[in-house]
């Protein structure tokens, strides 16, 4: 049984998410910020209303699935089949068996979770700066040039999601420029609380890669998100020994598996 939810419902899906609000922090965030119901958002229950077995939010093109267990395969695979979202994201261990029922459709993405409590090293002679909106369309085409923004955004939606944020005060967008005021690196918190700040959208220009401009805009992220007293948390790919190795290394804690499907069209 699903259950389409008005905002009276939000503080029961908060109660049933309790800790493990950074396993599902986009659906937590988002659901905090947004409500429950718009022209961007909804939020279904699954299950009885006084036993919940999981909760679906959509958000603009994308599904975010979180349950304590498993969630229920058939009212995900319906509501996929309903809305066929761009991305549908969760715990690995409820998006895995999705995979074999979309394989057709969806292409499909294993991430960890991770945070750090302790200050990062990372310096460069470029400064970094806190973005404003007129800075949109230029970072907007430089993350359109990585396919993990590419197969999920337009250039169009993308932009609307990042002004979005900063009308919001839902995240802040970070750049680093060469003197003559070229784009070479950019970084972001795509969803914070007063709690929590998701840490993404790391793109440093191809030409200026390998001076260590990723790591500084990205060590300023991380330590300003830590001296205001928030839990920084970030995606990263499973995929990628090297770096996973090196995120050991540096200390990040790996708190879980996150997943995602991607539509192929």
């Amino acid at each position: 049984m699903m259950i389409q939810c008005d905002n009276s419902y939000i503080p029961q899906v908060i109660d049933y998410i309790g800790e493990d609000k950074y396993k599902c922090f986009y659906l937590y965030m988002d659901m905090k910020e947004y409500g429950a119901q718009g022209p961007d958002v909804d939020l279904w229950m699954c299950g009885e209303e006084n036993q919940i077995e999981g909760v679906m939010y959509r958000y603009f093109d994308t599904l975010h699935l979180y349950s304590r267990e498993v969630f229920p395969q058939r009212e995900a695979l319906t509501m996929i089949e309903k809305m066929h979202p761009k991305c549908v994201t969760g715990e690995q261990r409820s998006i895995d068996p999705l995979r074999g029922k979309t394989a057709d459709t969806y292409a499909y993405e294993l991430s960890h979770i991770i945070t750090t409590d302790k200050l990062m090293d990372g310096k460069s002679d470029l400064s970094v700066q806190q973005a404003g909106k007129a800075d949109v369309p230029e970072i907007a085409r430089l993350m359109m040039k990585e396919p993990i923004y590419n197969s999920v955004y337009t250039y169009e939606s993308l932009c609307e999601q990042l002004e979005n944020r900063i009308d919001s005060g839902f995240g802040r967008l970070f750049v680093m420029r060469e003197p003559g005021g070229r784009l070479v690196a950019t970084n972001a918190t795509s969803a914070e609380t007063e709690e929590l700040a998701v840490i993404s959208g790391l793109v440093t220009d191809t030409e200026m890669r390998g001076h260590g401009l990723g790591r500084a805009i990205t060590a300023s992220t991380w330590n300003l998100v830590l001296t205001e007293g928030k839990r920084g948390l970030a995606y990263l790919g499973a995929d990628n020994e090297n770096t996973l190795s090196l995120h050991h290394k540096m200390g990040y804690d790996f708190l879980g598996l996150y997943a995602r499907l991607l539509r192929e069209d």
